[in-house]
């Protein structure tokens, strides 16, 4: 089993172009459920050839950006006719193809007039396609449209709007792939239905930003080989940099006085009540905490002392 696990990382790997490592074994579909003989290798031939057929005829369909609706329709209605193997690899060809796509299409959506006339139209938290059913204009109805089709989803920021992953899309692919990767779109899903971030100030409470802290560490410990390793280790440095230290308009320790955020420490104290065990980010907070408690929950020498060994920033 060792070997079979082997030689399938090798081969997502291999198919994506990326690093190394989705752990755990995969089964084809229709094994174990065979009642055995020769009607039962018919049945687990027949299964497995069409789900053959299903992921080649998947394969083109990611080639291209221009093919993301077409192929988005075809995974939604097909990939629970394929293995566990090859509905990662298509749904991470899937995610390459879209973080591919991006750039080109913040370029159309930065438009100054594209820009002007969703200052007037946008609704928060409205899909694509509502939006672009909701109005008139033509050419921006059609530019929703498409980039809804796509699998983007409309987000706003600093007075700018722009498109972004719609990872709450790939939810619905969480049964059929593997362990990790259900795990990590999971862990996307949360950053896409309500970003942690805004205008240089945290839109999170500081108990979530601790709490997506501690999912994110518990997929790299239980998941240190997977597909996806690199880009939750870099969310997590971003959530251990602001359960720290906050962000510039939401600081953790008012700039005032010094004094630690009254929700946080409420917060910070809570989760390290219920939590235990060996996680390092619940170490490194329980040490800081312990040692605000000991100056008032105050920024001083000891504290930057602390925050400089054990979470420096990069």
């Amino acid at each position: 089993m060792k070997m079979k696990t082997t030689v399938l990382t090798a081969a997502i790997a291999a198919a994506l172009g990326l690093q190394t490592g989705l752990p755990g074994h995969v089964l084809a579909e229709g094994s174990g459920s065979s009642t055995g003989g020769a009607a039962g290798s018919k049945t687990t031939a027949s299964a497995n050839s069409h789900a053959e057929a299903v992921y080649k005829a998947a394969l083109p369909l990611l080639s291209s950006s221009a093919r993301l609706p077409e192929a988005i329709k075809y995974l939604n209605s097909n990939i629970y006719a394929v293995t566990p193997y090859q509905a990662t690899v298509l749904t991470l060809k899937l995610e390459n193809l879209h973080k591919a796509a991006l750039k080109a299409w913040e370029s159309k959506f930065m438009n100054s007039i594209v820009q002007r006339k969703l200052t007037s139209v946008y609704k928060a938290g409205i899909s694509m396609a509502k939006l672009a059913d909701s109005i008139d204009d033509t050419s921006l109805r059609s530019l929703l449209k498409s980039a809804g089709e796509s699998g983007y989803k409309l987000e706003t920021a600093e007075g700018s709007f722009f498109p972004v992953i719609d990872y709450a899309a790939y939810r619905k692919y969480r049964v059929y792939v593997t362990a990790d990767i259900r795990n990590y779109f999971s862990i996307m899903g949360t950053e896409t239905d309500l970003p942690s971030s805004k205008d240089n100030g945290l839109i999170i409470s500081w108990g979530d930003v601790a709490a997506r802290a501690l999912a994110q560490e518990e997929f790299i410990q239980s998941y240190p080989k997977s597909n996806r390793i690199s880009a939750v280790k870099a969310l997590y440095s971003t959530y251990v940099t602001n359960t720290f230290y906050g962000q510039n308009n939401t600081p953790l320790f008012h700039y005032d006085n010094l004094e630690m955020d009254l929700e946080a420490q409420k917060a910070y104290s809570g989760l390290l009540a219920k939590n235990n065990g060996s996680s390092p980010f619940l170490q490194k907070l329980d040490g800081f905490m312990k040692l605000l408690k000991d100056n008032g929950y105050k920024l001083d020498d000891s504290v930057t002392e602390y925050l400089k060994s054990e979470v420096p920033q990069s």
